[in-house]
């Protein structure tokens, strides 16, 4: 599939979810003008293919391959794509721009509340202001995507109040923008050659597996990483947090009227993960929209007192 297919298929997605979610529509719309933006990217060539055989021993230790591995990231790449974003966020116009994708497709514009507007404007004066604070060399672009990678909230939110008062937007753009680089690692680790990673987190980057799929006509599960686009196998009956196994204490929560996305919930760790009946995998450029699209997944799980692992990708 094109680039371009992938992006029109992306933003398809996002218009359901717009469609049939009203209170995402604000999101929905933020995601349309970064994913096009790390879609197109490309990071300079700084990751080697890795041989199968020395990948599986890395794995075998527990290690994800970007602790393990000696691989130089593009952070100038990443700031270039921090950049393309904040611009694109910078120049977000409800109405209009909503208008002619709409048309694209046949279908009437909709009608946004004034407070979708408001929230709006928020975000487009946050990129403005961010990307200003860049221009007059008061922000490090390239140190805020290490901040962002490390996980460290702290300090990242410490950096942009500098110029901003939302650390919000700008955490979120951070992780959209070193998804090229990510996925051009993942792209170069055979996991399916070597089989040996089952952990909770992802084998490539570190990150806490965001949902799982369960695959094929025998539904296999398998974890993805939304971070770097990652895909491996998972037993079934497992948390995938702390590895209880222990049937008692693992339960499944479903919301009204859907059986094929539900939630799996720990008792030992009070964990939970999100499980989609998907039989092919999301493709890599969807994995985030899916993540959005089953946020009442979230809000399901957190209601009843469990929380969803929290791990950055270990850059």
């Amino acid at each position: 599939m094109t680039a371009e297919r992938n992006a029109d298929q992306v933003l398809r997605r996002l218009e359901e979810i717009a469609t049939n979610s009203p209170e995402l529509r604000v999101t929905a719309r933020l995601y349309e003008a970064l994913l096009p933006v790390w879609q197109k990217a490309e990071m300079a060539g700084a990751v080697a293919p890795f041989d199968g055989l020395e990948l599986g021993e890395v794995l075998k230790g527990g290690t994800p391959l970007l602790a393990a591995a000696d691989i130089e990231v593009d952070l100038d790449g990443g700031a270039a794509v921090l950049l393309d974003m904040l611009r694109a966020v910078g120049e977000l116009e409800a109405p209009a721009v909503r208008r002619s994708i709409w048309r694209r497709w046949g279908r009437p514009a909709e009608v946004w509340s004034e407070s979708d507007a408001a929230s709006l404007a928020a975000l487009r004066r946050s990129a403005r202001e961010l990307l200003g604070g860049i221009d007059a060399g008061e922000i490090d672009p390239a140190e805020l995507l290490a901040l962002a990678a490390s996980g460290d909230l702290a300090g990242f939110s410490a950096r942009v109040a500098r110029v901003t008062a939302d650390w919000e937007l700008p955490w979120t753009v951070a992780h959209h923008a070193l998804r090229p680089f990510l996925y051009e690692v993942r792209s170069r680790a055979p996991l399916e050659e070597i089989g040996v990673w089952q952990r909770g987190e992802c084998y490539v980057c570190g990150a806490a597996a965001t949902f799982a799929e369960l695959q094929d006509d025998d539904q296999v599960k398998h974890l993805r990483c939304t971070e770097c686009g990652a895909d491996w196998h998972h037993p079934r009956l497992q948390c995938h947090h702390c590895g209880n196994e222990d049937h008692a204490t693992l339960r499944y929560l479903y919301v009204d009227g859907s059986d094929h996305r539900r939630v799996e919930v720990c008792d030992v760790c009070r964990s939970y993960l999100k499980v989609i009946a998907s039989f092919t995998p999301t493709a890599t450029d969807l994995l985030v929209v899916e993540d959005l699209a089953t946020l009442e997944l979230d809000f399901l799980a957190q209601h009843k007192g469990y929380c969803r692992p929290c791990r950055g990708a270990a850059l």
